[in-house]
């Protein structure tokens, strides 16, 4: 999925904040770099984070070092970095607090536009719909079937209140008029055990996931995303289940505080670029369901605001039922 097809011919960039902080004064960096991922360890997202890390430390002279900040579907984590101030701390940012939570948070504590400077994209994520082993359910059709015959009575968890993959569950509803009871975790990884063991019916997941359902210990129904991926060749997306135009896609991307001069900017989007076109790191991420995309702070930025428009009439439909 190339990031140069989501960015509209023309699309002005997010203007790159002006105000300097003292930190940035120095020679930069002079010292390790904070890298804040949002998501639970071990999970696809936090592999991400760690690859980029491990590979743009080399690049920067410096170590780069992940910290989890997780909770509130990322929002913690991303307040974190607008109100850093040591010149060092830097985000893995998702979906959601960069586009939509706005809406579905009366009291978000940023401004994504404001308060955070695009550095560069990371990877595209589609989400996944899945099921527990023993409902036999493999197909769409049999989990609309099953749905209808209890609604509101079959469940779906997701990683939390206001991620995507809380939407996406709300937009499959939406698309295919059965009801399921949404049950929200602090991250992906408590959903899947809750699935394994059996309090969930369905999950909404990223690649979190996909080794398991390659194992065969949970039922992969479709990918919510517009194309197949490699890590699931076998499992259909759901416009091929019969959805047409049903696109539910995660993304992840590095940003900082508001006021990163020019140069730093540069340096570390330069850094990141380099990274993501290794072709070892684009398989290892691949492998968790990840397509990583290289890109400019310019086309991030543009990305950004493009997907400001996608997401918030959906977040619109359901912020009142949150």
């Amino acid at each position: 999925m190339a990031l140069r097809r989501h960015v509209l011919a023309g699309a002005a960039a997010l203007a790159l904040p002006a105000v300097r902080h003292p930190a940035w004064a120095q020679e930069w960096p002079n010292r390790p770099v904070r890298l804040i991922a949002t998501f639970e360890p071990g999970g696809a997202a936090d592999q991400l984070a760690r690859a980029i890390a491990a590979a743009t430390g080399p690049e920067l002279g410096q170590t780069v070092v992940v910290e989890n900040r997780t909770g509130a579907a990322g929002n913690i984590g991303t307040e974190m970095t607008a109100r850093a101030t040591d010149g060092h701390t830097f985000l893995l940012a998702s979906t959601g607090p960069m586009t939509y939570h706005s809406i579905l948070f009366r009291t978000l504590p940023f401004d994504p536009l404001k308060d955070l400077t695009p550095i560069g994209f990371g990877a595209f994520s589609p989400n996944i719909f899945a099921a527990r082993n023993d409902l036999g359910l493999t197909r769409l059709d049999q989990v609309v079937e099953a749905a209808r015959r209890a609604p509101g009575r079959m469940n779906y968890g997701s990683a939390g209140t206001g991620t995507t993959q809380h939407l996406a569950g709300e937009m499959l509803q939406e698309a295919t008029g059965i009801q399921l009871t949404h049950v929200p975790y602090r991250g992906g990884a408590p959903a899947l055990r809750d699935l394994l063991g059996g309090q969930l019916e369905f999950l909404v997941t990223t690649g979190s996931g996909a080794t398991m359902m390659r194992e065969g210990r949970i039922t992969p129904i479709a990918v919510m995303g517009p194309s197949r991926i490699t890590a699931l060749p076998d499992t259909p997306t759901l416009q091929e289940a019969g959805l047409r135009d049903f696109s539910a896609t995660a993304w992840y991307g590095v940003v900082g505080p508001a006021g990163v001069p020019r140069p730093v900017v540069s340096r570390l989007s330069g850094a990141l670029r380099t990274a993501l076109s290794d072709p070892a790191l684009a398989a290892r991420m691949r492998d968790q369901t990840l397509e990583v995309q290289p890109g400019t702070p310019e086309e991030f930025a543009a990305f950004i605001e493009s997907e400001r428009r996608r997401w918030e009439p959906v977040a619109r439909r359901f912020a009142a039922s949150m």
